[in-house]
């Protein structure tokens, strides 16, 4: 599944702009960050302060024509696939993401990568932070 999501910059259907999740991050940093821009892989630049709100694009992530209006029938294939669920999970990721590279400025780099490499490399290093509690609890309980 290619999930999607829109970024709105006014009310006219030419001021939304659809990028994919692997972006999110960098969308919501410049939300949060009005005065930054980015510039995203499908060539749309944005000014942080022009951004009004970031949504999900339903259309986009299932693949149906952009004019389509969602009905009921597609609400239960949307939630019925747990597609729903994982766009607002990808979403707060994205968001905890941008938190953490506005809180910290050495890791402005991780704008350029994709969302999903961001998040394989936090999940080894709580990977990693769990094996090295488990190997120390293991030697404590060993010297005790």
């Amino acid at each position: 599944m290619n999930y999607k999501i829109k970024i709105i910059t006014g009310y006219s259907d030419d001021q939304k702009f659809v990028i994919d999740m692997e972006e999110a991050h960098k969308a919501y940093y410049i939300f949060r960050n009005p005065e930054k821009r980015a510039i995203f892989s499908n060539g749309i630049a944005l000014i942080g302060s022009n951004i009004r709100s970031i949504a999900p694009d339903w259309n986009g992530t299932m693949g149906w024509n952009e004019t389509h209006k969602l009905d009921d029938y597609d609400w239960e294939e949307i939630n019925g696939r747990g597609i729903k669920d994982k766009m607002y999970s990808l979403m707060g990721k994205a968001e905890d993401i941008a938190i953490k590279i506005s809180n910290n400025e050495k890791l402005l780099p991780y704008t350029t990568k994709k969302l999903s490499e961001i998040l394989t490399i936090e999940n080894k290093a709580i990977e990693n932070t769990q094996t090295k509690q488990l190997i120390e609890g293991i030697v404590k309980d060993i010297t005790i």
